[in-house]
């Protein structure tokens, strides 16, 4: 399900220099970075715009910012991530949880009349589902039932939980492995698969 927000919303996104669009390449990925590509991904399926610019790949687009070049000949490449919101800069020097992706896109309204906030929530099942919390997985999905949230923000909150922790498992596994020296697709020394 998509949430609408009242106007469109276009978020920027002006990356630091990295190997690659959402810097989540290589094998010492930055969990910083994963998280924000996910948390970018699910907001552009929410409808919003985001635009995203890495100054090893595209730094015509930092130059063509006036206010985006403007900080950086400032203060310094350290600055960055710097992050514009329909044209108003909002946030530097670092990246935003979905939670306040979310605030700035005005995909969920603000708590009203002791109704729950639907994005801590969905971000709080997210979250839960991730750490493989099933009480606090129950709990929330049931809260979330009875404030009327809908069956689909529900599962989509659920899905990006699971998606968190299958990189994670990945990531553990692949680690483990180049301890082991084992190669992808081969047995570890002693676990009797061979």
């Amino acid at each position: 399900m998509k949430y609408q927000t009242d106007t469109k919303t276009t978020i920027e996104i002006y990356d630091p220099a990295m190997c690659c669009s959402t810097g989540v390449c290589g094998t010492d990925i930055d969990d910083t970075l994963a998280d924000f590509a996910n948390d970018v991904k699910w907001i552009k399926s929410q409808g919003v715009e985001v635009k995203r610019y890495n100054l090893a790949q595209e730094p015509e687009a930092f130059k063509m910012c006036v206010p985006v070049l403007t900080y950086l000949q400032k203060e310094g490449s350290e600055v960055l991530p710097i992050i514009i919101v329909n044209g108003e800069m909002v946030s530097q020097g670092g990246y935003p949880d979905r939670k306040k992706l979310s605030e700035w896109a005005a995909l969920f309204p603000e708590k009203k009349n002791g109704v729950i906030n639907q994005t801590e929530l969905l971000s709080d099942l997210e979250k839960a589902v991730s750490e493989g919390d099933e009480n606090g997985m129950k709990t929330l999905f049931l809260k979330g039932k009875k404030n009327d949230i809908s069956i689909e923000a529900l599962v989509g909150a659920m899905q990006s939980g699971i998606d968190n922790r299958q990189q994670v498992t990945q990531r553990t596994l692949q680690t483990a492995n180049e301890l082991l020296g084992v190669q992808p697709g081969s047995c570890a020394p002693g676990s009797g698969c061979c």
